[in-house]
């Protein structure tokens, strides 16, 4: 708990990107190292039996591992038993799609990749579409029933071959959703480009497919990825506020790529909220750390990715592992501030091919104003 908390705060954190995987190492270096050199202690020094009382840096580090892993169990059966807020989350379906049979293959690639597919019940190869239903406080009455697909964190990088992010197009495509909305960390290598174009690009929907990217999108050259995306018809969201009529409701979607790419959408070229109404706002955020912006934005909806809904979850304390700098607070679900929902996805890939009880996800989200 100590030092995986250490490395989710590390990597919440907008700073450089070789000195947090520096750090992440330094990490996993004392999670192992730690242990072995206490043990190593207690047995060749007679007078260190008992590390909780071995005086110096032992017992310190020893209480605060005890102190930390205890307060951390605790806290993770309320934030667990939170994530999903049942006031706002009215109902929600789960199917699941074999894409091995769809596409005739594994579409692992390598031999990280494939090493990993050994992990018993690795879910990195599979789909799963959620549908869910989400109560949005006031949610005009143009939109009711309007549908979103929000999907994220496809990091194409050949872990994971293109045939996938191809069957994922067509699956979001298939929904048939009004609004498309992309939430970053897209692409990091650049020979994984040309793969836009069958996957991506293709994607459509009536009112517009809406994108921002993330921090490994920044790994290359993101100018030119959100050039082959907006060439392709999609509307990029990267640091400003774009106008839409929806169904004859004025609407407002605005992107946030922080901390890694500023500016946000500035909050200076809102309109003042009218009472009882004003424009719907949407907003498009790559980690959900900028819920509290998302709430300065007044924004009924904000759509999030980043942390994979932690790739692993165990059973009870669900993910242990989420890039925040709210460690898991925020890792997937659905969560509501004042009038501000916020929904985060899973993702449907990740840089590590390595999924256990968090299968990719592509939500499909209907709203309504009606709430249970």
């Amino acid at each position: 708990m100590l030092w995986t908390g250490a490395v989710n705060r590390l990597h919440g954190w907008g700073g450089p990107h070789r000195l947090i995987a520096f750090l992440t190492y330094l990490c996993g270096l004392a999670l192992v190292a730690l242990p072995v050199a206490v043990a190593w202690r207690m047995l060749t020094d007679e007078g260190v039996r008992n590390p909780f009382t071995s005086g110096g840096g032992i017992e310190v580090y020893a209480w605060s591992c005890a102190i930390i892993g205890a307060l951390s169990l605790a806290v993770k059966l309320w934030v667990e038993s939170r994530r999903y807020d049942r006031t706002v989350l009215v109902d929600w379906k789960t199917e699941r799609r074999d894409v091995v049979r769809a596409i005739g293959a594994k579409p692992l690639e390598g031999a990280f990749a494939k090493l990993l597919d050994w992990f018993p019940g690795n879910e990195a190869a599979t789909l799963a579409i959620d549908r869910k239903r989400l109560a949005v406080p006031r949610l005009p009455a143009e939109l009711e029933g309007l549908t979103i697909a929000h999907i994220s964190d496809l990091h194409m990088t050949g872990r994971v071959g293109a045939k996938y992010f191809d069957y994922v197009a067509d699956q979001v495509n298939s929904l048939r959703p009004d609004v498309i909305a992309i939430t970053g960390d897209l692409i990091e290598k650049e020979a994984c480009w040309p793969w836009l174009e069958s996957s991506l690009c293709r994607l459509c929907a009536p009112l517009g497919v809406y994108f921002i990217l993330g921090n490994h999108d920044d790994f290359i050259d993101a100018a030119r990825t959100r050039k082959l995306l907006a060439d392709a018809g999609l509307v990029c969201l990267s640091g400003r506020w774009v106008r839409a009529d929806w169904n004859g409701a004025a609407v407002l979607v605005g992107g946030n790529e922080l901390p890694w790419m500023a500016p946000a959408a500035s909050l200076a070229e809102l309109p003042p909220r009218r009472a009882g109404g004003g424009d719907f706002r949407l907003v498009l955020c790559h980690t959900p750390d900028q819920f509290a912006w998302c709430r300065g934005a007044d924004a009924d909806l904000a759509l999030a990715g980043h942390t994979h809904g932690g790739q692993v979850q165990l059973p009870l304390f669900g993910p242990v592992a989420s890039p925040s700098l709210y460690g898991t607070r925020y890792a997937c679900g659905v969560f509501r501030r004042g009038d501000t929902v916020l929904h985060v996805t899973r993702g449907v890939a990740g840089l590590t091919p390595l999924r256990w009880r968090c299968p990719p996800e592509i939500a499909l989200l209907e709203l309504t104003a009606r709430s249970r």
